[in-house]
């Protein structure tokens, strides 16, 4: 009996095992984006849309990104292309250091971020919010630190040739209201914590800011047993976002001359760009129907 016994707290202790994904610190990564805007986005900002006074540009209503990303302990890069303009971000881990680079309408310019420029954006907008909850509170209004919950299924789904699991993280909102999002998974395999969220920045496979998925407002990406393969999330103001990967190469080899910063760029400190903290961005996800 007490062989037997051994003998099955061994199988368990295997099948848990096998049960976890592996986990990567170098991939290459390709991913196909589609992205419906609110109509009146970047049109009610001057004339030209987005621009302010008589001039800009006016954001399409559905754009289609294609996006390449380079993860390595050392480095991470997010290459996005699309009929409205290129856009490359560079992640170094050893300096600390995020290059943005944009090329639009004929121009090559770029913004360049410390990870403590970083940090001090990050607490003047914490320091924003907690001073308006303080004001909330003190008119009677109480708040709860609600963390996502993540909701696992065995129900499957093949993308792009990998047979994926389905989770279900649920949020809940300021005002009580719960918000469900669905992940496709590949259950073999997950980035290294150094390979998502190092430099302060993740990709389609973390929850750090700089990356795609913190484009979303999803929380608890990062916590999902596996690599995200597709999503789909639709915000009340008529914003929607969906994605896949349509290609993945675990354990790639990459030569970090491909992180280096190309020349040509008109490159300045974030602190000098109007908007560089990406606030243009998040005003997609304010606009009516976040919680």
């Amino acid at each position: 009996m007490k062989r037997i016994s051994v003998l099955s707290v061994l199988l368990f202790a295997v099948t848990i095992c096998f049960a976890q994904p592996k986990v990567v610190e170098k991939a290459i990564v390709k991913v196909k984006t589609e992205m419906t805007f609110p109509e009146n986005f970047g049109n009610d900002r001057g004339p030209g849309g987005g621009g302010g006074e008589g001039g800009g540009f006016s954001m399409p209503r559905d754009m289609e990104t294609n996006t390449t990303m380079y993860y390595t302990p050392s480095f991470m890069k997010v290459e996005s292309m699309s009929d409205f303009g290129n856009n490359v971000v560079i992640t170094d881990r050893v300096n600390k250091k995020t290059t943005t680079l944009i090329e639009a309408m004929g121009r090559k310019t770029g913004f360049y971020s410390t990870d403590a420029d970083m940090d001090a954006m990050r607490a003047k907008t914490d320091s924003m919010r907690q001073l308006k909850r303080d004001s909330l509170q003190a008119m009677g209004l109480t708040f709860k630190d609600n963390k996502p919950e993540l909701v696992y299924s065995d129900e499957t789904k093949k993308i792009s040739g990998v047979v994926c699991k389905k989770v279900t993280i649920k949020s809940k909102g300021q005002g009580g209201a719960v918000t469900e999002n669905v992940i496709w998974y590949n259950p073999e395999f997950k980035m290294a914590a150094t390979s998502t969220a190092a430099g302060n920045t993740s990709g389609f496979g973390g929850g750090g800011r700089g990356g795609m998925m913190s484009m979303t407002g999803i929380q608890g990406l990062e916590l999902i047993e596996g690599f995200p393969m597709e999503y789909e999330m639709v915000r009340g103001n008529g914003f929607k976002i969906h994605m896949t990967v349509l290609k993945v190469q675990p354990d790639a080899n990459i030569d970090e001359k491909i992180f280096e910063i190309p020349k040509g760029f008109d490159l300045k400190p974030m602190s000098s760009m109007q908007g560089g903290n990406g606030e243009g961005m998040r005003m997609i996800f304010r606009r009516g129907g976040e919680n």
